[in-house]
Order: C-alpha cells, then structure tokens, then sequence
C-alpha cells in the first residue's frame, strides 16, 4: 500500500470542491517494469442511504483520477495518467461497503497478482472516461484519517453455541482486523454494538437502520488476516459468527481511527472519577473526527452538525491541534452555503437542512474565533468572512 491513508481523501462538498492526495512512491518503485492499481470505495460520494433516515445527496459512482509524475535520474520526466488505457473490474473480492452498514469480502476472489507487471487483465473491461465532480480540485491541507492506536479484547464469551461476543473493554471508532484459518469458503461475520442486553446479546436498537456488519469469506489454504478498507463503525462489543472452531482473544484486535492531528495536552487529577470523565471526554471527541466532526460513530446519521460543536472546538482544542481541521471544516460551510446566504444545519450537506436558524449556523461565527484566539491564526476568518 502506498502510504499510510484510510478513508482517503478528506470529504467535501463536491459540487464545490474535491481533495487531492499525494504520496511520494520513490522507495516503492523498482528496476524495470511496474504496476500500479487503485481500491475504489463509495465513502459519501455514493451516497450510503437515499431515504432512510432521510434523503442524502449523491454524487455518482466512485470515478478516480490519477497521476503518476517520475523524474529520472539525468533529468528525464515523464507523466502517467488514468486513461482508457487502464483496465477495472467488478468481480473482485470487494463486494460490499458502505460507511454504515459495513463491508463484506469474499477472499475466493482475489485475483493473485493482480498488482504486479505481468498479470493477465484479459478479463477486465477498459475504463471508461467520466465527468468528473463539479467542483474545483484542491490539495488536502488538513491531516488524513489513519489508524492511530491497535486494542487487544479484554474478554470473549460464547453466549450461544457459535456466537462470540467480544469485550474490547473501551468504546472506541473504527473496525477490527481478523485471523482465521478455515475451510475455503467459510464466512464469518463481525457485528458491532455499544451495549449488551441483559442476555449478553448485542443492544443494536440505538443504531436505527444501520447494520454495522462485516463479512469475511475465506479462501482457504491456512491462516488468513483481513481488516476492511471503506467502513467504520463505534463500538465496544463485537459478535462473531462463523468462526471456524473457537475464536481466541488473538483472533481480533481493534483498530482505533480517526484524523492523525496531535495530542495538544493532557489531564491527570487527584480525583478518580475526574479522570475517568476525561479519558470518556477524550475517547468520545476522538472517535467523531471524520474528516469532518460528526455527531455520533455508530448510527445511520454520523453527519456534521454544526450546533454540536459551536462551543466545544474550543475545549477540543486542549486535547488536539485542530487548526487545520477546523480551517478544512470552515471551507465545507462556506462551500455549502446557498447563494441566498443561507446555512446549512450539517455541512458537508449530505443531508440538505436548510432552517435558516441562528444556533446552527453561528459556528460559522464561532469556529473561526476560536482558531484564531487560540491559534493566533487570521486567515481562517478571513478567508470565510464574505460567506
């Protein structure tokens, strides 16, 4: 993999505007000939809900556009972009995502070399060239999602015969890497929740109609490690199902995500309860940085509301370095803003909430202020104060 990015790029309003990202490829290239090749994921380019909860806004199938800038020793340059001449297919182990529901991959298809020089393309059929998103393309300037932190499970219980729950001990974002070895063929599925009913069984009615479920289909032939690419989920308990004979604590370990900015501080006190809010405060606001700050990881919702954070990015900010963030976050509701000068209650407005209230909408005011007074930043205020 070229770099260290999941979930990548940034999201945006993308009739407006659409990020770039880099990557310097120097130490992956080789003596004579190459290949390269891209994963394609929905994210909310292709919306993941039409009309439940709501309506949400689409924008097409996944289209990529790529360039590929070599400089010889000597001097030499040469560019490569994605063209007809690229090759694509369907029939891949990918089968299904979405950033709610989850992901399911079917190892049986895996195409063996498929990222090497001289596998066999015949089957896959040309690209095709797409109208790309109407907005303008721009470099991502704020920090790219990453996982930032692996957690081991604190417990395993068989609640019924076959059906494992999961401990990972702490409520955290993001989804869980998988081993196995088993039978070619044999799926096993991974569910995710906040909470256990009294039964031990997964409390999943807080989700709503999200399903937050990933499936893996093994291929076969010994041990198998597997974590998906283009979904995410906010959990503490995980239900496997499938598993080919009994699951150990090793079978999976948690994989914490969120937007890689830095620690800005920390708090230790005197007082136990004191500290065990702040480590909740800390893994809640962590666990909502989306390439936006979403409301909530775990629901068919996971929007940016603005309200929610009118007076909170300034306490945010004592935990992380949000300049860049929160800058990014302005650019979305200037993007999102109607030519009648009317601001939307979540931006990017994947969800089109329009109430011209003033709660909402006076993080455009706030937000700035904030990065300014605690950054000594101007320009985020600057750039936004027409809208």
């Amino acid at each position: 993999k070229t770099g260290d990015h999941v979930l990548s790029p940034n999201l945006s309003e993308y009739d407006k505007r659409v990020f770039y990202v880099t990557h310097d490829i120097t130490r992956q290239l080789k003596p004579g000939k190459n290949a390269l090749g891209v994963w394609l994921g929905n994210g909310r380019y292709w919306a993941p809900r039409a009309k439940v909860p709501i309506g949400t806004v689409g924008f097409g199938a996944p289209r990529l556009l790529l360039q590929l800038a070599l400089e010889y020793n000597g001097g030499k340059r040469e560019t490569i972009v994605t063209d007809e001449s690229w090759k694509l297919t369907t029939q891949g182990p990918l089968r299904v995502n979405n950033e709610y529901d989850g992901e399911e991959y079917d190892a049986r298809l895996e195409a063996a070399g498929w990222s090497k020089p001289k596998f066999n393309d015949e089957t896959w059929q040309e690209a095709r060239i797409l109208e790309g998103p109407k907005g303008a393309l721009v470099a991502q300037m704020a920090e790219p999602l990453r996982v930032m932190q692996s957690l081991p499970p604190v417990k395993v219980s068989e609640v019924r015969p076959g059906v494992f729950i999961y401990d990972m001990g702490q409520n955290m974002v993001g989804w869980c890497r998988l081993r196995a070895a088993g039978p070619k063929g044999t799926a096993i599925t991974l569910r995710f929740a906040e909470t256990l009913r009294p039964d031990g069984t997964l409390y999943l009615d807080n989700l709503r109609s999200a399903r937050a479920t990933d499936t893996y289909t093994l291929k076969g032939g010994g041990p198998e490690v597997w974590e998906p690419r283009f979904t995410y989920h906010g959990f503490r308990f995980v239900e496997v199902t499938g598993y080919p004979g009994k699951p150990t604590l090793a079978s999976i370990e948690g994989r914490v995500v969120h937007d890689a900015m830095a620690s800005a501080g920390e708090f230790t006190s005197s007082d136990s309860l004191l500290n065990r809010i702040h480590r909740n405060i800390y893994w809640g606001i962590r666990g909502n940085y989306r390439s936006m700050p979403t409301d909530c990881p775990q629901r068919d919702e996971r929007q940016g509301w603005l309200g929610d954070r009118s007076v909170v990015s300034r306490s945010e900010s004592y935990l992380f370095d949000v300049a860049a963030f929160y800058s990014k976050w302005m650019t979305d509701l200037s993007d999102s803003q109607r030519p009648t000068g009317s601001i939307p209650d979540v931006s990017p407005s994947y969800w089109t909430l329009y109430n011209d209230g003033i709660v909402w909408p006076s993080t455009f005011v706030l937000a700035p202020q904030m990065v300014y007074e605690q950054y000594g930043d101007p320009r985020v205020i600057q750039r936004n104060y027409p809208a």
